[in-house]
């Protein structure tokens, strides 16, 4: 497998699992490699894939083996990932004279946000190479760096890509590494920031090929279901039928309990499959995250934590999510589930915990009406 480069005399290739790229005169690089990072020269770039369990104690003479094992051109810039590099992302670009590519593969087993506890136990990784046909300063590498390390950001928030360790939107994994390279060879390039016809076009292409490596390689689409956007914010089904199951009211009228959790898993997946839920859930999820940081007009950040008394969205919300799924009859049972806080809906916070129980109670109620019908039809 190749890839078709802008940039003149480099060449990219995937080798079984190791991504290549060689250059026919030395590269200027500037990188957060695992093997040679740092400013220094380089006729090869190798990103090497690692099984899933990889626990290596010593990467850095790890990597030397397999290039030795290699014998591609040296010296060589070395980065690692679990991702599969044959589904990595490449977009080329021209921006005036100057010829671009992007590299991208992405793994998010390990995706972080800035605040999260340190987790190395994952190998998930996001590498992203940049190569540059031209004659780039020192310093415009650097402003090259950080257009990458911007633009990967917002590949991650257009995403919606979930911290595993914390629910939070992540901005990176905590292993990523980034690349910059160029050929030194034609046009000289200065500068390289947000303000700069090159800074705009690599941050828009990074954008576009973290995106694309995203999808294609951690399998996370942009409209993934409600149920697998809760999933990620530690909110699964079971947690949701389960508090439902809690708070249940049998009679024998309604058939066998196995009856009643299969209707009630039947009336949880149609609401979740709802436009207008999936929206109105989101919607609270948004105000929970806003309200953590402070930033709801008058209301601190700690006082949001407390769940005050005259906070009343987050009720208004849940109700009406309930009263869209079940009508009014949602409504009284939101009002039943909001006051037990049965399962899942005791750890969840001011917005996350109605806009929730909204959507358990509404099901819980068409569950009701559901088995009642059918008990009706029944009778002669």
């Amino acid at each position: 497998m190749e890839f078709n480069l802008s940039c003149r005399g480099v060449q990219c290739y995937v080798d079984g699992g190791n991504l290549i790229i060689e250059s026919s005169s030395p590269l200027k690089v500037l990188s957060s490699a695992v093997l040679n990072g740092g400013l220094r020269e380089a006729r090869s770039i190798l990103n090497h894939q690692v099984p899933d369990d990889f626990n290596e104690p010593d990467p850095t003479a790890y990597l030397e083996q397999v290039v030795q094992s290699l014998k591609i051109p040296r010296p060589v810039v070395g980065l690692m990932t679990a991702a599969p590099v044959d589904k990595a992302s490449h977009k080329g670009l021209t921006c005036n004279s100057l010829a671009v590519d992007v590299i991208v593969t992405a793994g998010l087993s390990n995706a972080m946000a800035i605040a999260d506890p340190l987790n190395m136990k994952e190998v998930g990784t996001v590498n992203i190479i940049l190569l540059v046909d031209g004659v780039v300063e020192d310093s415009c590498l650097v402003e090259l760096v950080r257009m990458v390390a911007e633009a990967k950001a917002e590949a991650f928030r257009k995403l919606d890509v979930r911290s595993r360790a914390s629910g939070r939107l992540a901005s990176g994994t905590s292993t990523d590494s980034i690349v910059v390279a160029c050929t030194r060879r034609g046009e000289h390039v200065t500068y390289a920031g947000p303000a700069t016809e090159l800074g705009r076009a690599v941050g828009l292409g990074v954008l576009e090929a973290v995106k694309e490596a995203i999808v294609r390689q951690a399998g996370l689409s942009p409209a993934r279901p409600l149920i697998k956007r809760l999933e990620e914010r530690g909110i699964t089904f079971e947690d949701l039928v389960n508090a439902a199951l809690e708070l249940l009211v049998y009679h024998p009228d309604m058939g066998s309990r196995e009856k009643v959790e299969e209707v009630l898993r039947e009336c949880l997946r149609e609401a979740l499959e709802d436009v207008n839920v999936a929206s109105l859930v989101l919607a609270g999820l948004r105000l929970q995250e806003d309200g953590e940081e402070g930033l709801i007009p008058g209301l601190p950040a700690e006082a949001f934590k407390e769940d005050p008394v005259f906070l009343l969205a987050d009720e208004i919300l849940g109700m009406e999510i309930a009263k869209y799924i079940a009508g009014t009859k949602g409504v009284f049972e939101f009002v039943r589930f909001d006051r037990a806080k049965p399962g899942i809906l005791k750890r969840l916070g001011p917005f996350m915990d109605d806009v929730i129980g909204g959507l358990i109670a509404g099901s819980s109620s068409n569950m009701y009406t559901k088995l009642l019908a059918r008990r009706r039809v029944k009778e002669p």
